[in-house]
């Protein structure tokens, strides 16, 4: 099943290399993309397109163990026009990394050469056979992507195809198909059905709405779902969907676009004070100290990141970023003193880890800060130990392991 395979996606990790294919899937070599669209209409096929960097750990994996495959070559060779680009190198890379706004690697796009608009996508690694399902689900004009998104507004409320559409639209990472498909199918779902495998998959890796209608079923009935699908599953699913509505209150800046919906804000800081989940402290820290920062009291935003660190209410890595969230609406400031009084905080944090990665997180932090004091001398040598300590990082990933 493909709900079942769903968990063999894999994130990306920097990991140098990717090597050129001989067998398996016959990608267009040397070919610009236009030179792809045309042949593509020509055959009167879609296009598939791999878009790699030369970093990306999953994308060595495809190269290497999928795309040479038989099965997959068959099968893609025979429906699809195949090409694949460094989305940071090549020409035709670097431009179709910005009209399809690619974010993550590897993404893997099934294009329509009449219009160039993608009617399927899959984020992330696979095995053969998945990568065989995907295949099959885009040349299928009602199951791929856009069929989807079209029997949705249509006003298919199918159970069945509820979770078909869901899971879709996580593994191309699309979170506005999944907050609409979560809704409805939460909707329709009795609360008892969470104890289902397949339906707890879905419900604990979508993007849902603490506000939303569902979520708030869940918590006006709390107790119940606990023994339904047990506590510490739904409390790791609630922590993450109040992070990611505080951690999107708390980014917001002026400069978005967008004004600042304090409706929703309010809404939040009730809904989190009135049920005192676990996860509430850590979202109300986010929340409370990004009040001060669209204000442009950086002196009282440090002020509350101090005291939501005394109170110790982060757990894992959250309270990493929840500071970098916070140094980096710093680096908008023009307070000299707020400024300062970040960049020894950083120090101070930098004193306490010997994690590379973290390190280097911390002085592109630091960099930003110095920058935006006005010490461009200091601040290159701060971005100078980002990319070293990075190039660390990869260097220490990157060595077997005995």
């Amino acid at each position: 099943m493909k709900q079942i395979l769903f968990f063999l996606l894999i994130a990306c990790t920097f990991t140098p290399g990717v090597r050129a294919q001989d067998s398996g899937v016959c990608f267009e070599k040397g070919v610009e993309w236009k030179q792809v669209v045309k042949k593509a209409k020509k055959a009167k096929r879609l296009i598939f397109l791999d878009c790699y960097t030369s970093w990306c750990g999953p994308c060595k994996m495809l190269a290497n163990k999928v795309f040479p495959n038989d099965t997959v070559g068959t099968f893609f060779n025979k429906h699809f026009i195949n090409a694949k680009y460094d989305m940071e190198k090549d020409s035709s890379g670097v431009m179709l990394k910005k009209k399809y706004k690619i974010a993550a690697f590897p993404t893997l796009l099934f294009i329509d050469p009449k219009t160039e608009e993608i009617v399927h996508k899959v984020v992330g690694a696979c095995d053969v056979k998945l990568m065989v399902e995907e295949g099959e689900q885009a040349i299928n004009m009602e199951e791929n992507l856009k069929g989807l998104r079209q029997r949705f507004a249509a006003g298919d409320r199918n159970v069945a195809f509820l979770k078909g559409y869901l899971f879709t639209a996580m593994y191309a990472r699309e979170s506005e198909d999944q907050a609409q498909a979560m809704q409805a199918f939460l909707d329709v779902l009795p609360i008892q059905d969470l104890a289902d495998q397949a339906t707890w998959h879905i419900v604990s890796n979508a993007s849902l709405n603490p506000l939303s209608t569902p979520v708030k079923h869940v918590m006006d009935s709390l107790d119940y779902a606990y023994q339904v699908v047990g506590k510490e599953k739904l409390d790791e699913c609630l922590k993450w969907v109040f992070y990611n509505s505080a951690y999107g209150i708390a980014r917001w800046t002026p400069g978005s676009g967008q004004s600042f919906n304090e409706e929703a804000n309010d809404s939040l800081v009730n809904y989190l004070l009135r049920f005192d989940h676990v996860s509430s402290p850590a979202r109300l820290a986010y929340v409370y100290t990004a009040k001060y920062a669209r204000e442009g009291n950086y002196g009282g935003m440090l002020d509350k990141m101090r005291e939501a660190f005394s109170y110790n209410v982060f757990r894992e890595n959250d309270g990493d970023t929840y500071f970098h969230l916070f140094m980096d609406q710093l680096s908008r400031s023009t307070d000299a003193a707020a400024l300062q009084r970040g960049i020894d905080w950083i120090d101070e944090e930098a004193l306490k880890t010997t994690d590379l990665m973290l390190m280097s997180n911390l002085m592109k932090r630091k960099g930003n800060l110095l920058k935006a004091k006005g010490d461009t001398v200091a601040a290159e040598k701060a971005f100078e130990l980002e990319k070293k300590y990075k190039d660390d990082w990869v260097k220490v990933s990157s060595r077997p392991k005995h």
